[in-house]
C-alpha cells in the first residue's frame, strides 16, 4: 500500500490553508531551534580552546553567557512550537472528523448496516487521532531534521574535510538503511488499525444490547467471540510492533557505530596534530547531534507508517457512495401536501419482491383507507380489531363451569396445622 505524494499535499493544502498563520509560525520557530543546534556548539569548542590556549577570562565569560542564553532561547522556541504544533492539530483533525461524520450520515442504511456504531467511532475518530502530528509537526520536523542533518555535515566539512566525508558516508547508509525498512511497517498497522475498529464495533454493539443478551442466555456466546477477536488481534499487534522494533534496533546499531566512527577519526586527527582539543570535541559533539536527526527521521518515518494506514482508511471511508440518488433540489408549497402511489412494491435485502396492485392517495390532509372512508390523518384507522369490534368469525363467550361446591363440613384446625398448610401451598405455587 503505497499512497501517492499529491494525497499527501492535497490533504495537507485543504485542512492546513485556513491556518497559514499559525502554520508559519510553526516552521520559523522550528528552523529557528534547528539553528541554534548547530551554532550553540560552535560557541562551546570556542571556550575550550580558549581556556586550553589560556585565553582571557572576559572572552571565557563572553562565551559562556552567549552559550546559555541560546541554550535558553532555544528552550523557548521549542515551546512555541510545540504550543502551536498542539493548536494546527487539533483545529485541523476536528475540521477532518466534522467532514467525516457528516459524509456518513449522508450515507443510505445499507452501509449502517454493514458497518456497526463501535467501528464508526473508531474510523472517524481514532484514525483521525493518528493524524493529529501529521497535520502539525510531522512534515515540518522531517524537513527540518533534513536541513539539520545537511547543516551539521556542512560544518564537519569546514572543521575537517576527512571527518566530513567519512561521517557524510555513514550517514548516506544510515538513511538508506532506514528508508528501506519503513515499507515493512505499513501493512501491519494497517491490519492492526482495522482489527481495532473491528473490535470497538463489537464492543458497542455488544454493550448496547446487554439486557437482551442476558434475558436470552447468549452472555457466554458472546464472551466466546470476545476472547475469538482478542486472539485474533494479537498476532496482529504483535506482526507491526516487531516491524517498528527492527526500524528501532537498527537506528541503535547505526548510532553505536556513529560514534565509533567519530572517536576513530578524532583519535587519528589528534595523533596528527591536525586538530585542536575543542576540535575534536566538536567531531564527537556534531555526531551526537547528527544521532538525533536520524532518530527524529526514523520516528517520523514509524509515525509516517500508521499515518499512511490511517489515511488509507479515511480516504476509503470517504470514498464510500450513498446508494440513493440525489435527483435535485424543489421548493414544497405551503400547506397540506398530496401524495399519490400506484404499484407499491417492496421486498427484503434478498428476498423475494412483494408487489400490491391497489391504487391510492393523499390530498387535503386526509388519507385514503382500505374502504374508502375518509379520517384524519392524526386518527387514521387501524387494520386490527379494536375492544369495541368483534373479532371476524368469533361466537359469543360461553360461561365458564363453577367448581363443585363443598358439602362435607370443614374440619377445624389448630394454629400449627393452619401454618403448615399454607406452607405447603406455598410450595406447590412455587
Amino acid at each position: 500500500m503505497q499512497i501517492p505524494l499529491k494525497q499527501y499535499v492535497s490533504l495537507l493544502a485543504h485542512y492546513l490553508k485556513p491556518q497559514q498563520g499559525r502554520v508559519f509560525g510553526l516552521a520559523i520557530a522550528l528552523l529557528g531551534s534547528i539553528g541554534l543546534q548547530i551554532l550553540n556548539p560552535q560557541i562551546l569548542g570556542y571556550f575550550i580552546d580558549t581556556a586550553v590556549s589560556g585565553g582571557s577570562q572576559q572572552s571565557l565569560f563572553i562565551a559562556a553567557f552567549l552559550f546559555i542564553g541560546l541554550a535558553l532561547l532555544t528552550q523557548l522556541l521549542t515551546v512555541t512550537a510545540t504550543y502551536l504544533g498542539e493548536m494546527v492539530a487539533w483545529i485541523s483533525t476536528n475540521a477532518l472528523r466534522f467532514d467525516l461524520a457528516k459524509h456518513c450520515l449522508n450515507l443510505d442504511l445499507s452501509f449502517h448496516k454493514s458497518h456497526t456504531p463501535g467501528e464508526l467511532l473508531e474510523r472517524v475518530d481514532g484514525d483521525v487521532n493518528l493524524l493529529s502530528r501529521f497535520f502539525s509537526q510531522l512534515v515540518i520536523h522531517v524537513f527540518g531534521n533534513g536541513l539539520l542533518l545537511l547543516g551539521i555535515l556542512t560544518v564537519l566539512f569546514i572543521e575537517n574535510s576527512q571527518a566530513g566525508a567519512s561521517l557524510t558516508l555513514f550517514s548516506i547508509v544510515a538513511l538508506s538503511l532506514l528508508l528501506g525498512l519503513q515499507s515493512l511497517a505499513i501493512a501491519p498497522w494497517a491490519d492492526y488499525r482495522q482489527m481495532s475498529a473491528e473490535f470497538f464495533g463489537f464492543l458497542g454493539e455488544h454493550l448496547a444490547g446487554r439486557e437482551d443478551l442476558r434475558a436470552n442466555g447468549a452472555v457466554g456466546y458472546v464472551m466466546r467471540r470476545f476472547h475469538e477477536i482478542l486472539q485474533r488481534w494479537l498476532p496482529i499487534y504483535q506482526k507491526a510492533r516487531f516491524a517498528s522494533t527492527i526500524l528501532w534496533s537498527t537506528s541503535v546499531g547505526l548510532f553505536t557505530v556513529g560514534n565509533a566512527i567519530a572517536l576513530a577519526v578524532s583519535a587519528y586527527l589528534w595523533n596528527q596534530n591536525a586538530i585542536t582539543i575543542g576540535t575534536a570535541y566538536l567531531i564527537f559533539h556534531y555526531t551526537n547531534l547528527l544521532n538525533q536527526p536520524i532518530e527524529r527521521i526514523r520516528e517520523e518515518l514509524e509515525e509516517l507508517q500508521q499515518v499512511e494506514a490511517s489515511i488509507h482508511r479515511i480516504r476509503e471511508l470517504l470514498n464510500v457512495r450513498s446508494q440513493l440518488k440525489d435527483v435535485g433540489n424543489s421548493d414544497l408549497p405551503a400547506g397540506a401536501l398530496s401524495v399519490s402511489f400506484e404499484n407499491v412494491w417492496f421486498r427484503y435485502e434478498g428476498g423475494e419482491e412483494k408487489r400490491g396492485r391497489r391504487k391510492g392517495g393523499t390530498g387535503n390532509g386526509k388519507r385514503e383507507t382500505r374502504n374508502g372512508e375518509n379520517s384524519s390523518p392524526s386518527t387514521p384507522q387501524s387494520p386490527y380489531p379494536t375492544p369495541q369490534s368483534p373479532l371476524p368469525h368469533s361466537h359469543p363467550p360461553r360461561p365458564l363451569p363453577l367448581p363443585p361446591r363443598r358439602t362435607h363440613p370443614r374440619t377445624p384446625r389448630t394454629h400449627g396445622q393452619r401454618q403448615k398448610h399454607d406452607r405447603s401451598i406455598a410450595a406447590t405455587a412455587l
